[in-house]
């Protein structure tokens, strides 16, 4: 059905709406072919003209939209539809003003004999001959399948694209093929009349089933070509938890989208109409709609599958939305009148304002006199501040000399301390290396004084045990040639052989006697080293805990920036917490003391941290105050609180000028690499630490050349470097009239947790660093301290070994004896002459040996004595010298010192008047500042003043009255701006008149033309409704005639005769029908006194005749010939086959459980698919 929009424009057409060929009503000899009714209202946005905003109109369309027949309705009109027709119309409820409107009296349907005969001749002049069915290019099916779906595992089903005749046994999947394309394609389950709810579709014993549903999409009109391609898969999957989901799918199976709204445009684009009771007739509807159904019951039917009962339901909506914008047109002629009055009013205010013209003529000019009077004011003030802007500068001039003076006095100051620091460093070099020689000299001195002692000693001993030796020689000597005499008679074999055991005996205890002094000297050794391996080892102990300190001072240190946690004063002494705490809670005050220092700087290089904790020292933990009351009442704290190296440092607020004072920009200072947040404290670094002049370099060899190769840069006192291999440790380096000098710098006692602040990003990456450094330290010194501890258990090896060889020497040695004394014994078994004379031939040798060792050890003591006299006497007279020379040294250093100190005792007085000086110029530069801030001010205020006058005064300047002042003409000003302030609180002002004018206007206007807006579009409105009502009153007509004259001829196919009954007043459809073709009466019979297949013949015939007035290209029905004879059966077949051929470009589902008989079966256009029952199926597979 062509659709028209609201002002009667043709809406878009196509194959897929069916159109009306003539529309004229008074051309009696027009052919009229009607298609379908269709609603142009739909989902679907790209069709849909758009006549509402209200959501209670998209509600409304969607709650009938959604709305199912009401079967028990159905039934209960059954028994008053047999009987006799609908009710009456004093029975039916009264109409609404839509009814009537689109009723019309019914008056388009009291031509239904003209009707008849247009629609008969349309079918007289149809072609009897048919040619070839035209295949669709797009929206019809070309394949179902079911997974776990019913009662089936897996159905698949591949479709005709014209006639497709579904046989099979009961069972089968037959009608599972007609639910499962209404479920695939968006339709409810309810619709089916198999069930409630999708999951009782669910195969039993599974969880999940899929419908898929193939669809064709060729052609110039196909559905997104581009994306989807020649063939669009629509799947539906659900389970038994009622969860359930869209898959569009492309030719290529690509998921394009899962949103069942993509389904809803494609279903509406195809006009598939799955959910139309007529157009996928299902068994049960089938049944109804053929052999069960009433009157009212068959008007549904009728009304529902030509589309008829949809345009109804949309145009109600814009019915009742037109009544709804009606209702507010009183509104906003209300609003209207309302309007006219506030504007009305608005224009008498404004005639009333004109009459304060002279009055507000005089009052601009009193406020001219008055501006210009005060620029007057303003131009004498200045001209005073010019004045003191002048005594500024004498006073700058005169207190910059002062300075200029006591600065040179304090740099010629700083020169005599420096040389004299010089000096203290050159004398403590000196006194340290003397000090060091006197010490040695004396060491030495005692240790020869010591030794020489223990020579005379052992010279004495020696010599008495040489006398001995040689008294014992001569007396053995006689005994043995007295016992030689004696021992020539009783020499024999026995006895020499005895003689030569027993010698050699003596000699394996000698020999084992050398081994064991051999190996006594090699205990000491391993002695001496394994205590040199223990002190090694016990040091690198020292020294691997306190790096392993450090790394968990590193890691506290990391673990408390990462967590923010830990308190800003816990590097400082014990009790600062709480000193704080008391100073903000101290009322006595005059002005706050800043501090602690440190908590007032930000260190912006991590790296440098304990090197200016270092530098800075203690100042870090002091305060400062600005008067002596303020120092009196902070000492007074700091005693309360116990601390002891918390100075108090006394300042001015005046900030000093740094200007050309600090070195290159190149250079980084400590200054530059501070952020401070106080001038205060700046100042007073700057003053104790010269911070500003010291320069950091990293680089140590980068450092000494800027500093000791070539002029020392501009402004640069010394030079702060990192020491080689030191975190946190460093050097100073100063070159000064070309004395070098380089000073360590240590951890000293500011080795805890930092009092600098620290960005916590940059503190936690040089941490982190520092960290990684210490681990690498720590491995070193751990690898080192594993070697040791390997060498110290291999030394204690050795010992162990030395031992066990020590015992087993002393045990050979004590077996030796006994297998000596053995031999002795039996030599005492011979004479006793020659036991004796071998006994004093031991001692004889004995004896030879021992003087002549004796006799050589004195001589070496007697040698050794003289040397160490000389040595002794050189050792004295050098640790004299030493010890004169260190005395010298010593009393040249406390003369240097007593100099320095008076130096800084002179420096401190300079430096004082320096910074008194420096204050003065500071101040007078404040003043000048401050006098050329307000002539400044004064200047651009009198600027302002001057260009705020001249608009007001018309653009030039305005003479004051002579003895008129700023007061008097302000006066007068006041007095005449109170007369105007009185009348507009009577009338308002004049601005406020003429914007309450104009913006009445402007609301008057707007009502107004949102009136006439309403009107046109409820004008517009009602005029298409009543143009879309008298098209589907046509349709109504042609549809009903086309109908009934289909009806009658498709009766004529068999022989019958009879009459389709449309009372659309009381909403009735009956049959009249007359098989007998020997009954000449006009009247047929009732449907209930026809056989059962005549019934169902009837019906086919009814189903057909509705079938010619819908548009879609699908058509279903299941099971239409279950109560036919054969012969019905034949001629219903042939019937629907050749009602399918001549409806182009459309698919005929049918099914029957029957086997199709005759030549239809061999024609191409008709494919029969044959379904076997499932258990069959399955007994196959197997």
């Amino acid at each position: 059905m062509p659709g028209r929009t609201i002002n009667n424009l043709e809406a878009e057409s196509s194959r897929k709406r069916p159109r009306i060929v003539s529309a004229d009503e008074d051309d009696d000899e027009q052919i009229i072919e009607v298609r379908e009714a269709r609603s142009s209202l739909r989902a679907d946005t790209r069709k849909r003209v758009r006549v509402s905003g209200t959501e209670s109109f998209k509600d409304a369309r969607r709650s009938i939209r959604e709305s199912t027949p009401d079967n028990s309705h159905i039934d209960d009109d059954a028994n008053g539809a047999d009987d006799g027709g609908a009710h009456s119309n004093s029975d039916s409820p009264l109409k609404t003003q839509y009814e009537v409107m689109r009723d019309g009296n019914f008056d388009h349907l009291r031509h239904e004999v003209v009707d008849d005969q247009r629609a008969t001749q349309r079918l007289r002049f149809r072609p009897n001959l048919l040619g070839d069915n035209a295949i669709a290019d797009n929206g019809i099916i070309e394949s179902i399948t079911c997974v776990n779906f019913m009662c089936h595992q897996r159905l698949h089903c591949e479709l005709g694209p014209l006639l497709n005749f579904i046989v099979g046994e009961n069972g089968s999947g037959k009608s599972a093929i007609l639910t499962a394309i209404t479920l695939c394609l968006g339709g409810k389950a309810s619709s089916t009349n198999r069930g409630g709810s999708l999951k009782s579709f669910v195969k039993e014993g599974c969880e999940r089933a899929v419908l898929s549903v193939k669809i064709k999409n060729q052609g110039q009109d196909a559905y997104k070509h581009d994306i989807y391609g020649d063939s669009i898969v629509v799947e539906r999957h659900f389970s038994k938890t009622g969860s359930s989901g869209f898959k569009i799918k492309t030719e290529m199976g690509q998921t394009y989208s899962t949103k069942k709204q993509e389904v809803e445009e494609i279903v509406e684009y195809y006009a598939l109409q799955v959910d139309n009771p007529l157009n996928v007739l299902s068994q049960d509807n089938a049944r109804q709609f053929l052999n069960a159904s009433t009157k009212t019951q068959k008007y549904k039917f009728f009304i529902e599958g030509v589309q008829l009962q949809q345009l109804d339901n949309d145009y109600r909506l814009i019915s009742e939305s037109l009544e709804q914008m009606k209702a507010k047109i009183p509104e906003q002629e209300d609003r209207v009148k309302r309007a006219k009055v506030v504007l009305d009013k608005a224009k008498q205010k404004k005639e009333a304002a004109e009459g304060h013209r002279q009055i507000r003529l005089k009052y601009r000019m009193l406020r001219n006199q008055l501006v210009w009077a005060r620029v007057a004011d303003e131009e004498a003030d200045l001209a005073k501040k010019k004045e003191k802007v002048a005594e500024a500068e004498a006073a700058i001039a005169e207190a910059e000399r002062v300075s200029a003076e006591k600065k040179e006095s304090l740099r010629l100051a700083d020169e005599k301390i420096d040389r004299a620091m010089e000096a203290i460093k050159n004398a403590e070099t000196d006194i340290g290396e003397v000090q060091q020689k006197a010490e040695e000299a004396s060491e030495v001195f005692k240790r020869l004084r010591d030794e020489i002692q223990r020579v005379i000693v052992d010279e004495r001993e020696a010599h008495q045990r040489l006398k001995n030796a040689a008294d014992n020689l001569k007396d053995i000597k006689q005994k043995v040639a007295v016992e030689e005499e004696h021992l020539k008679d009783s020499n024999g074999e026995a006895h020499s052989l005895m003689l030569r055991q027993s010698k050699d005996a003596r000699k394996r205890i000698e020999d084992i006697g050398k081994e064991i002094d051999h190996n006594k000297k090699q205990g000491p050794e391993l002695a001496k080293r394994q205590d040199e391996v223990r002190g090694l080892l016990a040091k690198i102990e020292g020294e691997t805990q306190q790096k392993r300190k450090e790394i968990d001072s590193v890691e506290t240190a990391i673990r408390e920036l990462e967590q923010k946690s830990g308190s800003p004063f816990d590097g400082y002494e014990a009790g600062m917490s709480n000193l704080v705490r008391a100073i903000d809670n101290e009322r006595r005050f005059e002005n706050k003391p800043i501090g602690p220092l440190g908590a007032h700087i930000q260190l912006l290089k991590p790296e440098w941290g304990s090197i200016l904790e270092q530098t800075m020292g203690n100042n870090l933990n002091g305060f400062i105050v600005t008067s002596k009351r303020d120092q009196k009442l902070l000492f007074e704290l700091i005693d309360r609180f116990k601390l002891r190296q918390c100075p108090v440092l006394l300042g001015n607020g005046h900030r000093l000028d740094l200007s050309g004072k600090e070195p290159d920009e190149s250079f980084d200072t400590i200054l530059r690499t501070l952020k401070i947040d106080n001038h205060l404290v700046r100042d007073q670094l700057v003053l104790h630490h010269t911070i500003e002049q010291i320069i950091l370099i990293s680089e140590r060899v980068k450092a000494q050349d800027v500093m000791f190769d070539g002029p020392v840069p501009r402004n640069v006192k010394a030079c702060l470097t990192i020491q080689d291999g030191g975190r946190g440790q460093g050097l100073r380096l100063v070159e000064n009239n070309g004395n070098i000098s380089t000073t360590p710098i240590g951890r000293g006692q500011f080795s805890g947790r930092p009092r600098l602040k620290a960005d916590s990003g940059s503190q936690l990456a040089f941490h982190r660093e520092s960290l990684r450094n210490l681990q690498t330290e720590y491995l070193t010194i751990d690898s080192e301290k594993r070697r040791l501890q390997q060498e110290s258990q291999r030394l204690k090896n050795d010992v162990n070994k030395w031992k066990k060889d020590q015992d087993n020497l002393e045990r050979k040695q004590r077996h030796a004896q006994v297998a000596a004394d053995k031999i002795e014994e039996e030599l005492d078994k011979f004479e006793g002459t020659d036991g004796r004379l071998q006994g004093l031939q031991v001692q004889l040798e004995e004896c030879i040996s021992q003087e002549k060792h004796h006799g050589m050890q004195y001589g070496a003591l007697a040698s050794k004595k003289e040397e160490k006299n000389a040595e002794v006497e050189g050792a004295r007279e050098r640790s004299r010298l030493a010890k004169a020379q260190f005395r010298e040294v010593e009393a040249r250093l406390v003369k240097a010192e007593d100099k320095c100190k008076r130096l800084k005792d002179a420096r401190h007085i300079v430096l004082t008047e320096v910074n008194e000086a420096v204050v003065r110029v500071d101040l007078c530069k404040e003043e000048m500042a401050r006098f050329l801030g307000k002539v400044e001010r004064q200047e651009v205020f009198l600027a302002g003043a001057i260009a705020q006058s001249l608009p007001v005064s018309g653009g030039q300047r305005i003479e004051v009255p002579e003895r008129e002042t700023s007061q008097s003409l302000e006066r007068k000003y006041h007095a005449l701006e109170q007369r105007l302030k009185e009348g507009e609180a009577r009338l308002g002002q004049d601005k406020d008149i003429f914007e309450l004018v104009t913006q009445a206007t402007k609301d008057y206007e707007k009502v107004v033309t949102d009136l006439k807006s309403i009107q046109e579009v409820n004008q517009g409105l009602h005029n298409t409704l009543k143009l879309r009502l008298e098209k589907w009153r046509k349709f109504q007509r042609y549809i009903s005639s086309q109908s009934r004259a289909n009806f009658i001829y498709l009766l004529s196919e068999r022989g019958f005769r009879g009459k389709l009954l449309l009372d659309h007043e009381r909403k009735a459809l009956d049959l009249q029908v007359e098989p007998d073709q020997t009954e000449k009466r006009a009247v047929g019979r009732n449907t209930k006194t026809l056989s059962g297949g005549e019934k169902s013949f009837s019906s086919i015939c009814l189903l057909l005749a509705i079938w010619e007035a819908m548009g879609s290209p699908l058509r279903c029905l299941d099971e239409f010939d279950v109560f036919m004879d054969n012969v019905n059966r034949a001629i219903s077949t042939n019937m629907l086959i050749t009602a399918a051929r001549r409806s182009v470009n459309r698919q005929y589902i049918f099914i029957t459980p029957n086997a199709i008989e005759g030549r239809n079966t061999l024609d191409k256009d008709v494919k029969i698919i044959r379904l076997t029952d499932p258990r069959q199926r399955t007994l196959a597979d197997h």
